[in-house]
């Protein structure tokens, strides 16, 4: 083990349970819990769960159970078109999650999954739920208007839940709880947070009953302490029993950290754990799983006070962990018992026993980008992740699984952004030779343009480590090697690298047009000197002036990350889109409540439902796409962000003169991001 891990390695009891190490993964909906789409766990979960444990993580907890479905909200059987409290979310219509807590079929997977866990030394909790009314459901705990959310539910108002439907929740947590026992799991985390009915009950702001359940704090406590008392009576202390617990819902006059910790105070000895976080769901996301704008910690100022009243509950912390040194420090420093490394065990289900060994410089980095955990999770899909394609696919792609190629080939790949080294790394770990001939003088390709927007800086880290990769597995990078399509320059790779297979990873351009699919035309006037785009700024071959105007077609990152950049140096800058807002899609990855006051405060002015109608000289004529506005501006610059097309032309070149040829990321499909990349690179390196 290595000396600098003494803390994170120690073993600890979580109540009747005994944990390897200090190392956890808290509830996260994974969108695959269930393979048959009967909201029962399958195979899927249990290799994803298995694969973690066999990595080194001490617990995984799996989300989420939810009880007495037939009460509560996001029940399994809800029908978005005879139900309209549901808003036609696709999380609740996929069947993939969550999962039947009290359905007494669910023993089989769960057995399942605690099997394939307790097999690779590490143990299981499940986390039980019963939802407010931010989800969906028609009884809450008091009788509010709840604000709606672009994809989450039609706002509607609740009515309060009757003495006999809060009996019948408190004895579902028990049934669940009980299930959870006979199956051989280890324990329950009941979801104190996010807008759960727990919470809710919790909460000075949204608990307004009149009758025991309300008012003062050990009343709307005391829903709580009944489920407490009902899961002890069904598995006394044979199971873990713990908790995520509110710890600020960002509203004026809610629960803040000051009440978690008379909460915790009141609970200290009678569950087994704690964790604190914050948000509520729908509304506030944005900080439950928080993108790269956010350093990790973020949640040290809620946990802190819980830890100085617990003398028996243990304290376990999240908030965006993802090195291993950190955790170390929290541990060592007394500040907490478990730390919970959820995406950093996303992106590599080995860290913990990297860590051990001491080759932290192998661990695969979580860039923290949200895009296909959380991005595809809201969308009801199963996640993936984008540095980490095996997510998902641990049975076929999890660890071990890698074979040797039948026979050793001589693979020449041409580009080296993060689908060609990806690539590369995957090929020579079968025994394939590859070379890589990248044009530029660094790595990573269109990566470090990305990693220039501002707060987006980590994501160069996914390039360092496929450098540090590829360069382990003896493939040799040769920079400052532009591939053409000039004969000269093909015959003289086959005569230089005599490759049996060539791919190619030469990515995207921008389109420098203005083409989009809201006009499907040209931007009248796109060859005017004032119009680039933002790869010419980006790159330096364009130094913007004092006015810029954007205009972003798109619905990602690429605007609102130039336009900040631009309007912190001082640079009078307008956005338009065709759009209802920019960087629409980043809402997906909880950005907002993180990107648009880093936009607002470099007073960057955003117009929606607009584009240009023409460019003459410095004037750039701007219209309303839904109204007769027309309106002139003078500008240094304009700014065509609509897209990237692939450069796919040595496909061509090299079809039928090699006995393979393949394409892959942004040459296959322009405008792919880093996590297309990253698996078609992947999936390939294992066929070839």
């Amino acid at each position: 083990m290595s000396e600098y891990f003494k803390h994170l390695f120690t073993p600890i009891e979580l109540g009747p349970i005994r944990l390897r190490n200090r190392i956890y993964v808290t509830p996260h909906a994974t969108m695959f819990a269930s393979d048959a789409r009967d909201n029962l766990p399958g195979d899927t979960l249990a290799y994803y769960c298995a694969e973690r444990a066999k990595g080194g993580a001490a617990l995984i907890e799996v989300s989420m159970g939810i009880v007495n479905a037939e009460v509560g909200q996001t029940s399994p059987d809800t029908d978005a078109h005879y139900d309209p409290l549901s808003g036609g979310h696709p999380m609740i219509l996929t069947g993939r999650w969550p999962l039947r807590a009290t359905d007494p079929r669910i023993v089989v997977g769960y057995r399942k999954l605690a099997s394939m866990v307790h097999e690779q030394g590490g143990r299981c909790f499940i986390e039980l739920a019963s939802g407010g009314t931010n989800v969906g459901n028609d009884r809450g705990v008091s009788p509010f208007p709840w604000p709606s959310h672009p994809i989450h539910a039609l706002p509607f108002t609740s009515r309060e839940l009757s003495e006999e439907e809060i009996e019948a929740q408190v004895e579902a947590y028990g049934v669940a709880a009980k299930l959870v026992r006979e199956s051989g799991l280890d324990g329950v985390d009941l979801h104190g947070t996010h807008g759960a009915l727990i919470s809710e009950f919790l909460s000075p702001v949204m608990n307004h009953r009149k009758d025991r359940w309300g008012g003062p704090l050990e009343n709307r406590m005391r829903f709580l302490e009944e489920v407490i008392r009902r899961i002890r009576e069904y598995v006394g202390e044979e199971i873990a029993v713990g908790m995520r617990l509110m710890g600020d819902e960002r509203f004026d006059g809610g629960h803040r950290p000051e009440d978690a910790a008379q909460v915790a105070r009141r609970l200290d000895g009678r569950i087994d754990w704690i964790t604190a976080d914050q948000g509520y769901s729908p509304q506030q996301e944005d900080w439950q799983a928080v993108p790269m704008y956010v350093e990790s910690g973020y949640n040290l100022r809620i946990t802190t006070p819980l830890k100085s009243v617990l003398k028996r509950t243990k304290v376990g912390v999240v908030g965006k962990y993802v090195d291993p040194t950190f955790a170390e420090s929290l541990l060592a420093s007394g500040q907490a018992d478990i730390v919970a490394m959820t995406r950093a065990l996303i992106a590599d289900p080995e860290l913990p026993n990297k860590a051990m060994q001491g080759r932290l410089s192998e661990i695969r980095p979580c860039i923290g980008v949200l895009q296909d955990c959380w991005g595809r999770m809201i969308r009801g899909l199963p996640i993936s992740c984008t540095v980490n394609p095996v997510v998902s696919r641990e049975r076929d792609w999890g660890v071990g699984t890698l074979e040797q190629a039948a026979a050793r080939k001589k693979i020449l790949v041409i580009g080296g952004g993060p689908a060609g080294l990806e690539f590369a790394r995957v090929a020579a770990e079968r025994g394939h030779k590859v070379v890589v001939y990248e044009k530029t003088r660094k790595p990573g390709g269109q990566a470090p343009i990305a990693a220039m927007l501002p707060g987006r800086e980590n994501i160069s880290a996914i390039v360092r480590w496929l450098v540090d990769q590829v360069r382990s597995l003896g493939v040799e990078v040769k920079y400052g090697m532009e591939v053409t399509e000039d004969e000269a320059v093909v015959q003289f790779l086959f005569e230089e690298e005599k490759p049996s297979a060539v791919v190619i990873a030469t990515g995207s351009s921008p389109i420098r047009t203005g083409f989009q699919p809201y006009t499907m035309n040209e931007v009248d006037g796109w060859e005017e000197p004032v119009v680039c785009t933002d790869q010419d700024i980006w790159e330096g071959r364009v130094q913007a002036g004092e006015r810029v105007i954007i205009a972003d077609s798109l619905s990602f990152i690429e605007a609102p990350g130039l336009a900040e950049h631009l309007g912190r140096r001082g640079k009078n800058v307008e956005v338009v889109t065709p759009l209802a807002y920019t960087g629409l899609e980043t809402n997906l990855y909880n950005h907002w409540d993180h990107l648009l006051p880093r936009l607002f405060s470099a007073r960057v002015k955003v117009t929606p439902f607009t584009w240009v109608r023409r460019v003459r000289g410095k004037t750039v004529t701007l219209y309303n796409l839904y109204h007769d506005s027309v309106r002139q501006e003078e500008v240094d610059n304009l700014v065509l962000i609509t897209g990237r097309r692939q450069e796919d032309s040595l496909y061509g070149v090299f079809r039928g003169r090699v006995p393979e040829v393949h394409l892959i990321g942004d040459a296959r499909i322009g405008g792919a991001r880093i996590g297309n990349a990253m698996y078609d690179a992947a999936k390939l390196g294992r066929e070839i």
